[in-house]
């Protein structure tokens, strides 16, 4: 549960527009979210702001350096994880409303890991 959330948190992070329905302003905050489908949304943000601060860092550096560590509080899994129980989102509906809001996220992607935090939300989509 925890990977497909850290996957959801990236995928919202890179939300590249669109809003929800009526004009409403869109969902970036977990806590806000009132449907599974905004809670996906709030992924995509989160999914953004992580891909923003990963975009191109080098896979290197000492060993056993985990390149993530400085993005880990933006993710918010907990959150994420709370809010998903509390609205009876069930894991399969998630990732499957995930594959088709997180089109379009590796655009533009550059580092190793960045690539490499993405490649567990789109292998959850085969």
């Amino acid at each position: 549960m925890v990977q497909m959330w850290r996957v959801l948190a990236l995928l919202v992070a890179m939300v590249a527009g669109g809003t929800t329905g009526c004009g409403s302003d869109r969902v970036t905050d977990p806590e806000r979210a009132t449907t599974c489908a905004e809670l996906v949304e709030a992924g995509r943000a989160v999914a953004e702001a992580v891909l923003e601060r990963l975009d191109g860092r080098d896979a290197g550096g000492s060993g056993g350096v985990d390149p993530y560590s400085d993005v880990r509080w933006l993710m918010r899994t907990e959150a994420f994880d709370r809010r998903a129980g509390e609205l009876g989102c069930g894991g399969d509906d998630l990732r499957r409303r995930a594959c088709v809001a997180y089109r379009g996220l590796t655009a533009g992607v550059d580092g190793e890991p960045a690539r490499e935090f993405l490649a567990p939300y789109f292998a959850a989509c085969d």
